[in-house]
C-alpha cells in the first residue's frame, strides 16, 4: 500500500506530495512495523520513470533509523514502491520451538531468504522461501507418518503436499505456497497476479497451522490418561 507523503526533489528542493510504499520491517530488528517517517526526498531525472524516492525512518522497537530505497512504479505508471532498507542488522525470524524442533534446517533457509529479501535481492529471495516451505513440508508429513518416511523423502513437493496432509486448510496454503515458490524458479510466471507478498502470507499462515497442530499434539498428550 502507498502512502501520501511529503517529498523534497533534489533538483530544486521544492516539496511534493507523492505516494509511497513504504518499508514494513525494519532492518535493524526485523520486527513488522509502519515506521516513523522522519524525511523523504527525491533523486530526479529528466525521465521520470527514473526518479527514485529515499526516505529516512525511525523503527519504535528498536529505537534505531535506517533509509529506505523506493524506485518509481513502473508497473503501474505511479507513485513509488519499496525496493530495500539499510543498514542490515539483523534478519532474526522468531519461531516457536516446536516449528525450531521439527524443522530446523526449515527456519535456517527462511531466515537466510528473508535476508536475503531485506538487502533487497528480490531476483532470488523467493527460490529460498520456495525451498523452506518444501523441508517444512517433508518434516511435518514425517513427523505425522513416520512409517511413511522412505516414500515422503522420494515424493515431489505436491505429491507429498496430496498425499500425507490430511487438513484441507493446510493443503489449500501448502498448495499456494508451493505454486507461488515455482513461479519465482521460472522463467514465466503461472500466476503472475501474485506477488512474493501472497507467497509469504501463504507460507506464514501454513506455519501457524502447523503450529496450532504440533501445540494441540502436547496438549493431547497432558490431558490423556
Amino acid at each position: 500500500m502507498k502512502y501520501l507523503i511529503n517529498t523534497t526533489y533534489l533538483s530544486d528542493s521544492q516539496k511534493r506530495m507523492e505516494n509511497v510504499e513504504l518499508s514494513s520491517s525494519c532492518p535493524c530488528c526485523g520486527v513488522s512495523l509502519f515506521p516513523d517517517l522522519l524525511y523523504a526526498v527525491c533523486v530526479d531525472h529528466d525521465d521520470t520513470e527514473e526518479d527514485i524516492v529515499y526516505t529516512f525512518n525511525h523503527c519504535q522497537n528498536c529505537d534505531e533509523c535506517f533509509i529506505s530505497k523506493h524506485p518509481f512504479d513502473e508497473e503501474n505508471g505511479d507513485g513509488f514502491i519499496y525496493a530495500s532498507s539499510s543498514p542490515v542488522k539483523s534478519c532474526e525470524q522468531n519461531f516457536s520451538e516446536a516449528i525450531t524442533s521439527l524443522s530446523p534446517d526449515f527456519v535456517s533457509i527462511y531466515t537466510q531468504a528473508a535476508l536475503a529479501e531485506s538487502l533487497g535481492l528480490d531476483q532470488i529471495c523467493g527460490i529460498g522461501y520456495r525451498k523452506a516451505i518444501e523441508f517444512l513440508v517433508k518434516d511435518y508429513t514425517i513427523h505425522k507418518s513416520p512409517n511413511s518416511k522412505d516414500a515422503i523423502l522420494k515424493a515431489t513437493l505436491g505429491a507429498c503436499i496430496s498425499n500425507y496432509i490430511k487438513d484441507d486448510r493446510l493443503t489449500t496454503l501448502a498448495r499456494a505456497a508451493t505454486w507461488l515458490g515455482n513461479d519465482e524458479t521460472h522463467y514465466v510466471r503461472q500466476h503472475p497476479d501474485y506477488t512474493l507478498k501472497e507467497l509469504k502470507a501463504f507460507a506464514d499462515a501454513f506455519i501457524t497451522f502447523i503450529d496450532a497442530d504440533l501445540a494441540y499434539e502436547a496438549a493431547l498428550k497432558l490431558v490423556t490418561p
